[in-house]
């Protein structure tokens, strides 16, 4: 596979002529997707893009016309010393509406990357995009990078935004984490012209003792007053998925993606601890496509939507530019599925807040 990746980017950097081929909107298509203070959009971070018709449908109902689909991502090959693609999104279905390339790079890429490499890497992500677009027909009015850089690597990550910005005749937008707003000092502010926030994995989910690391409203509260001042304008993503972490010996083993509390209560095998989201195994067994060993510690994450729509609410009075954009992440039935159409219409911005 990383072969095959190292392949990729020697033939989009041979197809010169598809360089200068940006599939940007139209001004009338701009104009349609600004004209609105609020946009609801959700995130597609599928290997595939093929909704399913009860997804198209809740897409519909939502009224929503944006979608970050993510393209691929960039990491960093050890034994070739050089940064890959790797998951390029197929396409199955063209998507309706406003469509947004996401382009996700692992941070140990920039800390490995030499200074003159940035700009070679430039030129081989402005590519890729712009083939998969040629190729499934897709315009857009903007690319977005998310990469949760450090201040080791934010010289480098800024460098290579601010030449992605000249291949690229749209607006750039860069995801950004909470601590990177309290501390811009350390981590400076990337070159984009909008930042999206990512208000989940608020806390380090590799410890064992965090409580809820996909959304931890005491820990959220050490940043928010931090984004008034914020000099980008922001747009938000909310999270929508729930997981399960195992553990052994205190030490992070695996995610369990949509597997929920419910899930685990019926499990004979799991002990439930006094916080109501643990679950301590009592045996040695197999399930849960896992070998299980005593004493191995189940974490249960999700967040309610009674607290999506109310941080959503001291979003709205601390983030102070009038044009937004709500998200979620992401598009997936399962995850829909543990939210009422109500709840999913005030979070996206087409019903009132309570």
């Amino acid at each position: 596979m990383q072969a095959k990746c190292f392949c990729v980017w020697s033939a989009f950097w041979l197809l010169s002529g598809c360089f200068f081929w940006l599939a940007c909107q139209s001004t009338e298509q701009k104009k349609a997707e600004s004209s609105g203070s609020v946009t609801p959009s959700f995130y597609h971070w599928k290997s595939t893009y093929s909704p399913t018709r009860p997804e198209l449908e809740q897409l519909k109902m939502l009224h929503v016309q944006k979608l970050y689909i993510h393209f691929f991502d960039v990491d960093w090959d050890a034994r070739r010393h050089r940064p890959v693609p790797k998951a390029f999104v197929r396409f199955r279905q063209k998507p309706v509406g406003s469509v947004v390339p996401v382009v996700f790079i692992t941070n140990r890429t920039l800390l490995n990357l030499s200074p003159a490499g940035v700009a070679e890497l430039a030129a081989h992500i402005t590519q890729a995009i712009t083939k998969i677009s040629q190729q499934n027909k897709i315009h857009f009015s903007e690319v977005q990078f998310d990469c949760d850089w450090s201040p080791r690597t934010r010289d480098r990550y800024f460098r290579l935004l601010s030449l992605l910005a000249k291949q690229f005749p749209c607006p750039l937008s860069a995801t950004i984490r909470l601590h990177q707003i309290k501390y811009t000092d350390q981590t400076g502010i990337p070159p984009v012209s909008r930042g999206m926030l990512m208000l989940y994995n608020v806390a380090d989910w590799k410890r064992a003792d965090t409580r809820n690391s996909i959304y931890d409203a005491d820990v959220a509260n050490q940043y928010m007053s931090f984004l008034s001042t914020y000099p980008l304008p922001l747009d938000v993503v909310l999270p929508l998925f729930r997981w399960t972490i195992v553990y052994r010996h205190n030490r992070f083993l695996t995610f369990l993606n949509n597997l929920d509390r419910k899930t685990l209560l019926n499990c004979q095998f799991l002990a439930p601890q006094t916080d109501s989201t643990r679950f301590m195994a009592l045996r040695d067994t197999v399930a849960l496509g896992l070998t299980i060993q005593r004493g191995d510690l189940f974490r249960a994450e999700a967040v309610t939507g009674e607290t999506l729509v109310n941080e959503k609410k001291r979003l709205v009075r601390q983030i102070q530019n009038q044009r937004i954009t709500f998200a979620l992440y992401h598009l997936d039935s399962t995850a829909l599925s543990a939210y009422s159409l109500e709840t999913l219409q005030t979070l996206l911005g087409n019903g009132p807040l309570p």
